[in-house]
């Protein structure tokens, strides 16, 4: 699997992972209203400032999506973040919020929300894991769900303390503050 930059060119096979992914867990797929962005996402998430994303197997098939919508000059939101069920528990997921995360911290990002609903117990993991907390309810219920808001403050460069992993390469890695 490759995470690759997304463009409108991907709408058709973005929206057929979301509709079906929506209908797995019982929610319907909204192309009117929630799901408009993903009918054209590289004009809807490029127009704010922001970027997308597409994980891809080797034959080159779309698995996932990822968005980031920039909210304002200093925010964001992560948005469309949808995996087939094949390509769940092999780090895809993980691939494409560090991809989003990347995009945020370049154009100078310093906090990112995300709406999540219940029912996506992994996904809640996964954004846990990389530093999101629970933020409120969600601004828009889905088919009667309230869902969840997460936010996520990014560490400023002066605040990036580096590491290194075994096999010598360094990294960097965020200090969360959520002053």
């Amino acid at each position: 699997m490759r995470i690759r930059n997304g463009s409108d060119a991907d709408a058709a096979a973005a929206a057929a992972v979301v509709q079906r992914v929506l209908h797995e867990h019982g929610l319907p797929f909204e192309p009117r209203g929630l799901d408009a962005d993903i009918l054209a996402p590289g004009a809807h998430y490029g127009a704010s400032g922001g970027a997308f994303f597409v994980a891809v197997d080797a034959a080159g098939r779309v698995v996932g999506t990822a968005g980031l919508l920039r909210t304002s000059p200093t925010s964001g939101e992560v948005r469309k973040m949808f995996l087939l069920p094949e390509a769940r528990g092999r780090g895809v997921g993980r691939a494409l919020l560090d991809a989003v995360l990347d995009a945020a911290r370049t154009r100078g990002l310093e906090r990112l929300t995300l709406t999540t609903r219940h029912r996506y117990d992994r996904a809640i993991r996964l954004y846990e894991r990389a530093g999101f907390r629970p933020a409120g309810s969600a601004r828009e219920p889905r088919a009667g769900d309230p869902g969840l808001t997460y936010a996520l403050r990014l560490a400023p460069e002066r605040d990036r303390v580096p590491s290194r992993p075994a096999g010598g390469r360094r990294r960097l890695v965020l200090v969360p503050s959520f002053a």
